[in-house]
């Protein structure tokens, strides 16, 4: 790539997200916090045996 080229691009205008990449970037956060809460409460419970 040239110098024009990334001039060119780091130039553009970012866009807004839309709003259904709003809600999935949240569910996708939750969901991956909720996973993470059950993987330590199961972690907690059922300890793992050396």
């Amino acid at each position: 790539m040239s110098a024009n080229d990334v001039n060119a691009q780091s130039n553009n205008a970012v866009e807004p997200l839309l709003p259904i990449e709003k809600k999935l970037i949240g569910y996708s956060l939750s969901l991956g916090i909720v996973l993470l809460v059950i993987l330590v409460v199961l972690n907690h419970l059922y300890p793992a045996q050396l």
